[in-house]
């Protein structure tokens, strides 16, 4: 695996860890695993299974959603052509945009589609309804998970030809947190403040040190395929 692709590997995963713990996907899985813990019986083993049944349904809706659209676009041959040439290119100023958004610089938008209702979900379903309520809602794209995921790992997919396991890697940063939440909840830590309270620090300075980075990547990109000045 080259050096580049190792790159958009590590920023894909760190991405979908940044996505999990943001405001409006965090409160969509806090709510999602807080029903799920109950009902889906008392035992441990069924929460922690349900939990990751949860975050598996994420996962596949970012894995198919990626797949389908990168793999279309890259049998097109110019498109194809277009992305070898001149993907260093293309990327550099999404990068650059995607980092100011992080950074609010475009201002706040709209905190996300809530359309989704958790009374649909049937307790008595089990496991399909798990993965179902991962995978609807990962569908329920807020600005930040949206930015992110159309703005940057798809175009990163493109450029380095992988429509499988960048957002793969996507899915499963953003299922690391909802197992860890899943975790927290089963131990039996259902004050949601402190939850969210820890996962507010962690974003406070992780979300705007992996926009400057963005940024710094994409100027850097820019520089050096656009103006080749490095």
């Amino acid at each position: 695996m080259s050096a580049e692709l190792w790159a958009a590997a590590v920023t894909a995963l760190w991405a979908g860890v940044i996505t999990s713990v943001s405001p409006c996907p965090l409160a969509t899985n806090i709510a999602a695993l807080t029903y799920i813990s109950k009902h889906s019986g008392s035992h441990r083993l069924a929460v922690l299974a349900h939990g990751g049944l949860y975050a598996l349904g994420r996962a596949l809706a970012y894995v198919i959603i990626g797949f389908l659209l990168v793999k279309s676009l890259l049998s097109a041959p110019a498109f194809s052509f277009f992305m070898q040439k001149y993907g260093n290119q293309a990327l550099s100023p999404v990068l650059v945009l995607a980092g100011m958004y992080m950074l609010d610089m475009f201002g706040r938008g709209f905190e996300g589609f809530n359309v989704f209702n958790l009374a649909k979900f049937k307790s008595g379903a089990g496991a399909a309804s798990s993965l179902l309520m991962g995978l609807v809602f990962a569908l329920a794209f807020c600005p930040i998970s949206a930015a992110l995921y159309f703005g940057v790992i798809l175009p990163l997919a493109a450029k380095n030809a992988s429509p499988f396991y960048l957002p793969l890697l996507y899915g499963i940063g953003t299922a690391l947190p909802v197992m860890g939440l899943a975790v927290i909840l089963d131990l039996g830590l259902k004050k949601i403040s402190a939850v969210t309270g820890l996962a507010a620090r962690f974003e406070k300075y992780a979300k705007p040190a992996t926009a400057w980075v963005f940024i710094a990547c994409g100027v850097y990109l820019g520089l050096k395929d656009i103006f080749g000045v490095l």
